[in-house]
């Protein structure tokens, strides 16, 4: 659960994107794109817990939960809305 948030990173980041892949992919295809984008990410997220040292799981984990709320924090303050 902890190493989860170094998936969360790319799931915060991609809040940026949203509105630039709304344009590229359609409005149609965007939810097809959003779940590819899932899919690919918990795959990587498998393949890399299983290769990462058992000593950094935590740090890591800890570390990608703080950049991924940070992430979303600022993009709640700072958005394009406003």
């Amino acid at each position: 659960m902890i190493f989860s948030g170094a998936g969360m990173v790319f799931f915060a980041l991609s809040m940026y994107l949203l509105k630039p892949l709304e344009r590229v992919a359609g409005e149609k295809a965007l939810p097809y794109v959003i779940v590819g984008m899932v899919i690919v990410n918990v795959v990587l997220v498998m393949f890399f817990y299983r290769r990462c040292p058992k000593r950094l799981v935590m740090p890591i984990g800890i570390m990608g939960w703080l950049t991924a709320f940070l992430l979303l924090f600022l993009w709640n303050w700072f958005g394009p809305e406003r």
